[in-house]
């Protein structure tokens, strides 16, 4: 038999020991699908899907539809288990992208307003109420403006639409004007005699996120010896 130089059996033993480690620490560490420590990032326009059993997709985060420029644009979509779209970060066009919420059909029901800040959907309605001098309640002779109707909107949006009808005696002309925090906001409206119906927006109101406005319905006799009267059908925030 040949003889095994020394060194030779060394090295033998040290691989089987190196071998030993090997496959102890093979069984101790993390899994691969797990990362315990650290940060993970995709960079380069990749992306990240997930997807259910089926294969419906129900997370999409990384590079979406380039912007109208043509710039890149990355956002996320979440998806509901049968595929409908519920969350979105994008935007379709030049403004800043959003976070819209959206229902099972398809319609967006929350969203902010990407142009000016707050909110966008829904639209809130506010109700309008008479002042408190009961002698003036719904109509009125004086030439002046007179609030007949007045309420404290709450400014979630920038934009807001009021609407509703406007009244005055045979042989008598009458106005009305919306006026909020004191100032003109829409546009005066005229009849002269019977019923017309008005509305003033989208138009920009004052103050900022959350500020309370003063709005006011004011309604004043042109000509005539008649009474003039208004009747608001309602007011709601607008998106930009």
């Amino acid at each position: 038999m040949a003889a095994i130089p020394q060194d030779l059996l060394d090295r033998i033993r040290a691989l089987e020991r190196q071998v030993r480690e090997l496959t102890g620490r093979a069984q101790t560490r993390p899994a691969l699908d797990q990362i315990q420590h650290g940060q993970v990032v995709i960079a380069e326009g990749g992306t990240l899907t997930v997807k259910d059993a089926d294969g419906t997709e129900l997370l999409f985060l990384g590079k979406l539809d380039p912007h109208p420029d043509g710039s890149p644009q990355y956002g996320l979509l979440l998806n509901r288990e049968d595929g409908s779209l519920a969350l979105s970060m994008w935007s379709g066009g030049p403004e800043p992208q959003g976070i819209d919420l959206w229902d099972a059909r398809g319609n967006v029901i929350i969203s902010e307003d990407r142009v000016a800040g707050g909110l966008a959907r829904p639209y809130l309605h506010t109700p309008l109420y008479p002042t408190n001098d009961l002698d003036a309640y719904a109509w009125t002779t004086d030439s002046n403006p007179n609030a007949l109707w007045s309420g404290a909107h709450l400014r979630q949006q920038p934009k807001a639409s009021i609407g509703g009808y406007l009244q005055a005696d045979a042989g008598t002309v009458g106005r009305c004007q919306v006026y909020m925090n004191g100032q003109p906001w829409g546009a005066v409206h005229e009849t002269n005699g019977g019923w017309i119906q008005w509305g003033d927006g989208a138009l920009p109101v004052p103050g900022d996120f959350f500020a309370g406005v003063e709005v006011e319905i004011k309604v004043w006799r042109v000509s005539g010896t008649g009474r003039v009267r208004v009747c608001p059908t309602g007011m709601y925030g607008a998106q930009s």
